[in-house]
């Protein structure tokens, strides 16, 4: 009962989600009836969406489907906790439908009206819906709208993925408003669970650091004794205040204007610098403040009238006494420094050690020169960056994840969380479908996640980019000298250094992503030759404790499938496991890692 009543969730400082509760004791089970008068109750008392929770729901979901069907036939949006995570925690799995469930009526309609639009012009092809994690999924996937959630941010990462080939990096999307920073790590996007304010969910997407400072964020003003100066860059923009940027105006309306200080929207302080004047008022941006300095990148979406943005800087110097163009420095350098502490934190958090900071977004080409100087780091920004999220989406891989409690991992249980994985990928071409597996030991749990090229009569456009040969990505990753140990259809093996228990290694898929790293025992073969030198190195690598044995972390690979067992903390159950999943390859070569990590 304590843990399904979530009380009110603060979505953002000052707004709050209201739920209402009501509790049914299902130890003996539970009838349709008391079901049936739970719902109405809760509809009775304002509710305009169901979430069903029920304790070890991801093992027996039976009472939260009756009332997903009576909610069904009652013609209310509901959502059940199974149906967004199979992992034990009912508090946090009891959020997490709640916080969907709140989305879901909205996310319904919406899905019914897009479906209901395309299906008018491109029957014959299938919808996706971007995901959060940078995959896409059918419109089904609408019934967990929380699975969007930084899909457009995930979208932008997929777009420039596509764009560059980029091993180690840090997206810096730059939009009007704010700017979205994530990390690439081995060509492979980092996620983390959707966190919202104090509530951490049970639901995965881009790992999103979200900053205020954007191409169209106002200068604030402050006074320091009696003189003015600049006091803040941000978080109110143009855009929420409604004004045009001066660097994109008639620079004869923005020179014929007088300075001043406004408050954009009601109850801002009265203190973001703009211009007005007959033609109207202007707005003073960091977009305006690198078309002044003549920062811009050539070409870039955020190039302006560089005379009007210098104009607007000069009167802006008159009001605070200070030569404009080292206001606009001043104010571009400010920025930089805020969004180079986030850049610099995920950096840091990741263990980046020459990542190239790539900018997207229409306000890029304003602010990721000064970023990166500040920074001292290399920079690019692709072609089309103000609009690679629609990139990304059109270019996107189908992706479906699952994620379960595994306690006392068997190998069937993890057998059935691969086949589960794969059958969600609907809309995928089976023959461009991989599956790999992770263990979640913190929260004792497997997942597994699909990804393959949406099944449609087009071929997939060519990415922009070629992907390097793998040796020469390998050479990147471990450094020069290393060599390639072994191989699969899907997957390639390289290591370097000597040593009879264990070399530095990288796995590398066919598409260059490195999709493992570590140090350990690389063995390569047939199915039934590696599950026979399993058999001998395995026990061999066992650390004792005492009477405990701790079994080394094992991954398999066959086919398109790589397969996860460290979760297996006994060395026999580990050791089963690994050779069963050999000797499933039916004559496909093999590679198996043995590994502390």
């Amino acid at each position: 009962r304590r843990r399904t009543r979530v009380g009110a969730i603060r979505l953002a400082p000052g707004r709050r989600l209201a739920t209402i509760h009501e509790f049914l004791d299902a130890s003996a089970g539970v009838e349709q009836d008391s079901i049936e008068k739970a719902i109405g109750s809760l509809l009775s008392r304002g509710a305009g969406a169901i979430v069903a929770s029920e304790a070890y729901g991801v093992e027996d979901p039976s009472g939260e489907l009756i009332a997903l069907r009576v909610a069904e036939r009652l013609g209310v949006p509901a959502c059940a906790g199974h149906e967004l995570t199979g992992l034990y925690g009912l508090a946090v799995r009891t959020v997490t439908a709640t916080l969907n469930a709140s989305i879901l009526p909205t996310a319904l309609e919406t899905a019914r009206t897009v479906e209901r639009a395309v299906g008018e012009r491109s029957a014959r092809f299938p919808l996706l819906v971007m995901r959060g994690d940078g995959g896409a999924a059918d419109i089904a996937s609408m019934r967990r709208p929380l699975l969007t959630a930084f899909s457009g941010p995930a979208a932008s990462v997929a777009g420039a993925l596509r764009h560059l080939a980029v091993r180690d990096g840090v997206v810096v999307e730059v939009g009007g408003t704010s700017t979205n920073v994530s990390v690439i790590r081995g060509g492979r996007p980092i996620l983390s669970y959707v966190r919202v304010l104090d509530h951490v969910t049970c639901v995965r997407s881009l790992d999103v650091r979200v900053t205020g400072v954007a191409g169209g964020s106002l200068i604030r003003l402050g006074r320091r004794g009696s003189r003015l100066r600049i006091a803040e860059v941000g978080p109110r923009s143009a855009h929420i205040a409604g004004l045009p940027y001066a660097s994109f105006s008639d620079p004869r309306a923005v020179a014929a204007s007088t300075p001043r200080l406004a408050a954009p929207r009601e109850g801002d302080p009265e203190s973001y610098a703009v211009v007005e004047g007959p033609g109207g008022t202007f707005a003073l941006t960091l977009t305006c403040a690198a078309n002044a300095l003549g920062t811009v990148t050539e070409g870039s979406y955020a190039a302006g009238h560089a005379d009007a943005a210098r104009a607007g800087f000069e009167l802006l110097g008159r009001l605070v006494g200070r030569d404009g163009t080292h206001i606009a420095r001043e104010a571009l350098d400010l920025a930089a420094r805020r969004l180079a502490a986030v850049v610099d934190e995920a950096i840091r958090e990741h263990g980046l050690v020459e990542p190239l900071i790539v900018g997207l977004g229409g306000g890029a080409g304003a602010l990721v020169p000064s970023l990166a100087a500040a920074l001292g780091r290399r920079w690019e920004i692709p072609e089309h960056a103000e609009v690679i999220s629609s990139i990304g989406d059109a270019l996107s891989l189908v992706r479906s994840e699952v994620e379960r409690g595994m306690p006392r991992p068997t190998t069937d249980a993890v057998s059935a969380l691969v086949r589960e994985a794969e059958e969600a990928a609907v809309e995928a071409a089976p023959e461009s479908l991989t599956v790999e597996t992770t263990s979640v030991p913190e929260r004792g749990a497997m997942r597994a996640v699909a990804v393959g090229s949406v099944a449609t009569e087009v071929p997939s456009p060519p990415p922009d980019t070629p992907t390097p040969p793998l040796p020469d990505i390998a050479a990147e990753v471990l450094g020069p000298g290393s060599e390639e140990v072994g191989r699969t259809d899907f997957y390639a093996a390289f290591a370097i250094g000597k040593g009879e228990r264990g070399r530095r290694f990288a796995v590398i898929d066919r598409g260059g992503t490195v999709a493992l790293q570590g140090e350990g025992v690389v063995l390569s073969g047939s199915g039934d030759e590696v599950a026979g030198t399993l058999l001998e190195r395995l026990p061999a690598m066992v650390r004792r404790f005492g009477p405990v044995g701790v079994a080394p972390a094992v991954r398999v690979m066959r086919g398109p499938r790589l397969i996860d067992l460290s979760l297996f903390s006994s060395p026999d159950r580990a050791l089963e496991a690994a050779v069963s999943e050999c000797r499933l390859a039916d004559g496909e070569p093999v590679l198996a890692l043995l590994s502390r990590d």
